[in-house]
């Protein structure tokens, strides 16, 4: 997947398609853990091949060159406190075509309410598998998602259930 796939599947994250590989960013990265700025959470970051890029003035993405994976953390507000998480999951995956759900389940991050799912999709004629946390917590979304061409998918997605257990709120 080349830089201009990357800001289409971005795209489709519904974050800005600004793509800017990090150099002097304000990222906080201290002993393999991630403080974005101004959010409430921190998360472990993997090494082994993973390349963190900025993605607008969102959370970050974390791309994996050898195996054409990307994961990223989203995290935006929620204007109608009434949408259900079952809802907020369902538009992670608006503008997929060919969805083929695999595991739509409830479980808890970091003792939070969360939805799991993986999914086959296709985005701009490219297949991928996607695996994906949408957490709610009072009037923030949180998006947790990896992604990869169906072939390479298990490669890596063991560092995103890594990261997916090491994600902690802040002030709770």
């Amino acid at each position: 997947m080349h830089y201009f796939q990357i800001k289409y599947v971005i795209r489709w994250l519904g974050v800005p398609c600004f793509i800017l590989i990090l150099g002097c960013a304000q990222l906080q990265v201290k002993d393999g853990i991630l403080s974005p700025p101004y959010k409430n959470y921190t998360v472990n970051i993997p090494g082994k091949g993973w390349e963190m890029i900025k993605v607008g003035k969102e959370d970050i993405a974390l791309w994996h060159k050898q195996y054409h994976a990307m994961i990223a953390f989203i995290s935006s507000d929620i204007e109608n406190k009434k949408v259900s998480l079952e809802m907020l999951n369902n538009q992670l995956f608006i503008g997929m075509k060919n969805k083929k759900i695999l595991l739509n389940e409830p479980m808890l991050v970091d003792n939070q309410k969360a939805m799991h799912t993986i999914l086959m999709c296709e985005i701009d004629n490219h297949k991928f598998k996607v695996d994906s946390y949408v957490i709610k917590l009072e009037n923030k979304v949180y998006d947790l998602v990896y992604w990869a061409p169906p072939d390479s998918f298990d490669y890596v997605r063991e560092d995103f259930k890594s990261i997916v257990k090491s994600f902690k709120f802040l002030n709770l």
